[in-house]
């Protein structure tokens, strides 16, 4: 009968952790300097988004810092079954893995064993999902598509009052009958 050896099982033991935490990261898009306003705003995002993951019911949060230019976003997800302490920790170590992988990236993802983390710039993608015009100035134009309205509404209403001015002068003049 063959045993294994105590050297190989000592190694897959050491590995153990290794493989729990594995990840896999994609760096795209540009670079910000360091110790820049940029750097400090995505420090912050470090810092509430874990929380903010592990608090939601879905166990998932998007979130933004700053102002524009200097606005990173990141959403983070963590999957089925982590618990809100798991998933908190998952998301902070996302976050160094993703400045450890990609240092000084404006854009990465993280896919984690519990969780996965996207970092962007605004208004980049999140999540793999491009966005739109219509996502950007939708409520605007909502908002102005109802001033319109009201607008037209309102001329409608002053018009027809013009009108019905117009017909009682000419319905009152005396004709030549009588």
């Amino acid at each position: 009968m063959h045993h294994p050896s105590p050297f190989l099982l000592l190694l897959l033991l050491a590995a153990l952790p290794l493989v729990a935490t594995a990840t896999t990261f994609d760096c795209v898009g540009g670079v910000y300097k360091a110790n820049s306003t940029y750097e400090a705003n995505l420090r912050r995002l470090a810092a509430v988004l874990p929380a903010e993951t592990a608090a939601s019911q879905s166990l998932q949060a998007t979130r933004g810092v700053g102002y524009w230019p200097n606005r990173p976003r990141a959403s983070s997800q963590c999957y089925w079954g982590v618990s809100s302490s798991s998933c908190a920790a998952c998301v902070a170590g996302a976050f160094r893995e993703a400045e450890r992988a990609c240092p000084h990236g404006k854009k990465a993802a993280v896919f984690a064993r519990n969780c996965t983390l996207s970092l962007a710039d605004f208004p980049r993608a999140l999540g793999f999902r491009t966005i739109s015009w219509l996502d950007l100035l939708g409520p605007g134009l909502i908002f102005q598509a109802i001033g319109f309205a009201w607008l037209f509404f309102l001329l409608l209403q002053e018009w027809r009052d013009k009108r019905r001015a117009s017909m009682m002068r000419c319905s009152s003049l005396p004709s030549e009958d009588q």
